[in-house]
């Protein structure tokens, strides 16, 4: 009988396991980062599903429960779904907020570090020979009594900052590491494990980030026209800005005088290609192109056509420098 009632007594004797943070993220991207920082302890649930824009997103009954259910509700911010600050005050409650352009911001971009270096007295940088990467990171530690609350130079008023930061991957390593420091506020006991899946998915950031310099620096001086003003960051990081945008948000579209003057830019400049986006109706970009050499795109800033998971975050910057490289090379 003792015998028997062995393995009783000896899974008495030990520690109880810690349960396992319920996290919600709103958005692909986001995500994604999560997904890579809880590898190998937990699995994120997406609220906003894929192809679904978040600016105007009526929120299913499904939807609504994952949240009641959270221990941690990640999101981009107010300035990307300005109803999701009530829903996750409403809903959420009882779980820890992280949002993420309000309590992190964005990198620093690379003409304001140049900015900052230039301004610099010689001997107030005594680590300068260390790498970019690096030295964005730094630069951003070094604002980060700025930064929480104002978002870089862009300042951070929800009608002034570019809510899509995600596509510039050093603000993405930024975000990694601030998901993986709450992560562990609330799982103490696997802070090893959230550490180094954020630094693997920062090298990777890092590693991409070359790979997408050597395949934009062609392109640079190409003249192209996105669906929405939404790449501004992806745009500086690589230095490869557009001439505009068919709507200045997702949820404003474009007037019929703003779609003219557009198409004037196309003719004017010779546009080299327009873009169109998974999720809006691509009707505008025929308008802007139909009777001129400009070519159509498609670039998809939220993995509207990805698989939810890890990968989705990496992919989603890589495919948008393939788009522009497909549609931009002569």
């Amino acid at each position: 009988m003792i015998g028997r009632l062995a393995p009783f007594f000896a899974c008495l004797a030990l520690p109880a396991l810690a349960e396992v943070p319920v996290v919600v993220a709103d958005i692909g991207p986001v995500h994604s980062m999560v997904a890579r920082v809880m590898d190998g302890v937990g699995t994120p649930v997406l609220m906003i599903p894929a192809g679904v824009s978040p600016h105007g997103h009526a929120m299913r009954p499904s939807e609504a429960a994952a949240l009641t259910r959270a221990d941690l509700v990640v999101w981009v911010g107010a300035a990307l779904a300005p109803w999701m600050e009530r829903v996750v005050e409403t809903l959420a409650e009882d779980a820890r907020s992280l949002e993420l352009l309000e309590d992190v911001g964005v990198a620093p971009s690379p003409k304001a570090l140049q900015a900052e270096n230039m301004e610099a007295e010689p001997g107030d940088h005594p680590g300068d020979d260390h790498g970019h990467a690096e030295h964005e990171e730094h630069a951003e530690a070094d604002h980060s009594g700025e930064d929480h609350g104002h978002a870089d130079d862009h300042g951070h008023d929800h009608g002034g900052i570019d809510p899509h930061a995600w596509l510039d991957p050093a603000t993405g390593k930024l975000w990694l590491d601030r998901i993986a420091e709450v992560l562990t506020e609330l799982d103490p006991e696997n802070e090893i494990i959230y550490a180094a899946n954020a630094d693997a998915g920062k090298a990777e950031l890092d590693s991409l980030m070359m790979e997408i310099r050597a395949r934009m620096v062609p392109l640079q001086g190409r003249g192209y026209i996105t669906f929405h003003d939404a790449y501004s960051g992806f745009e500086e990081r690589f230095d490869i800005p557009s001439l505009g945008a068919i709507s200045v948000s997702d949820a404003a579209p474009a007037s019929a005088g703003q779609v003219a003057s557009l198409r004037e830019v196309v003719v004017a400049s010779q546009a080299v290609c327009v873009f169109a986006e998974p999720q809006f109706d691509p009707g505008l970009v025929k308008t802007l192109t139909e009777g001129t050499s400009a070519r159509s795109g498609v670039l998809d800033p939220l993995g509207a056509t990805l698989q939810p998971g890890i990968d989705l975050y990496p992919t989603l910057l890589r495919n948008l420098s393939i788009s522009l490289e497909d549609c931009l090379t002569p």
